[in-house]
């Protein structure tokens, strides 16, 4: 059942959540702009507060999570910023969505994020064959423990606001 039509979150999508603090939970006011009303600025100035916010968008570590967050909880994403898209925006990846999917585009998602966390749980309950047990362990001999990547570079965080421009700008 698509919960378009309700103002509840869906529960199948979680609000994401990061142990650091967002850009949007320090500065909520830059992703503030509301449809059809600009806060009182000219359009310049809407133009470079949106740009600020998809600029804090493209540096955050769960923007993924909240574009898709934002994308099933129409009702609740009427206004505002949310991963650096407008309320337009999301509306036309909304409905690349639904030619992609289907009209049960949520539906077809969260089964898939359903298998995807069942694969993992079951992934953590069996054991590896031991031909790819071993490759494991020799690659942690060979290259040591697994290591987080770094935080973002200025460049590949205006790479992938270009990208996520670009994104918006095909949508």
């Amino acid at each position: 059942m698509t919960r378009s039509h309700h103002a509840d979150p869906d529960p199948r999508f979680p609000f994401p959540h990061t142990p650091s603090s967002t850009r949007c939970r320090r500065s909520p006011a830059l992703f503030d702009l509301a449809s059809g009303d600009l806060g009182g600025d000219t359009k310049k100035a809407a133009q470079q507060r949106l740009e600020q916010a998809r600029q804090a968008c493209s540096a955050c570590p769960v923007v993924t999570e909240c574009l898709r967050w934002a994308l099933v909880n129409k009702p609740l994403t009427r206004e505002n910023i949310f991963a650096g898209t407008t309320p337009g925006q999301r509306n036309a990846l909304r409905r690349r969505l639904a030619d992609r999917l289907g009209p049960e585009w949520i539906d077809v998602l969260a089964a898939r994020d359903q298998a995807r966390r069942e694969r993992a749980e079951t992934a953590r309950h069996t054991p590896l064959p031991v031909p790819q047990a071993r490759v494991v362990r020799l690659d942690r001999e060979l290259n040591g423990p697994m290591h987080l990547p770094p935080p973002l570079t200025a460049e590949e965080q205006r790479l992938n606001r270009n990208r996520l421009t670009a994104g918006l700008k095909a949508a």
